[in-house]
């Protein structure tokens, strides 16, 4: 009953992928077992054998029918273009150059406003005295 289910899961070699058929060769000629590279790609330790004796024939058939991604690809109905953004009613400005000048514009009165204000400088009375502090460092002394 078990082997009976194992069968209807195995793929047939018409059935695998040209890069699935690469790989199962290329494993092959790296020494890992048929029994391991059937178990991977679902597929019998005869067809392994049979990909691996006849490699370049499997290959050459592989490549000349078409694959079944590009008859993916044709199936798929063309994306609907992007709908443009929603721009706001209110905008101020019409163009983006307009808005872009304008912030240009904003950038340069902040950088003269920094310049233009003067750093607050400490306030000092000259009627009182400076005292000079002493900095005391402690030693221990063995």
């Amino acid at each position: 009953m078990i082997a009976a289910n194992i069968q209807h899961a195995l793929k047939r070699i018409e059935d695998l992928s040209l890069r699935e058929l690469d790989m199962v060769y290329s494993l092959s000629r790296i020494g890992r077992s048929y029994s391991d590279i059937g178990k991977r790609y679902r597929i019998s330790e005869s067809d392994v054998r049979k990909i691996v004796g006849d490699y370049v024939e499997l290959r050459e058939l592989c490549e000349a029918r078409p694959s079944a991604e590009s008859q993916h690809v044709n199936l798929e109905p063309e994306l609907p273009a992007k709908k443009p953004r929603k721009r706001r009613c209110d905008a101020i400005y019409a163009t983006s150059k307009e808005r872009q000048a304008a912030y240009r514009a904003r950038l340069q009165e902040k950088r003269r406003a920094g310049v233009q204000i003067p750093s607050p400088a400490p306030v000092t009375d000259p009627s009182t005295p400076v005292e000079e502090e002493v900095y005391v460092t402690a030693v221990d002394i063995p």
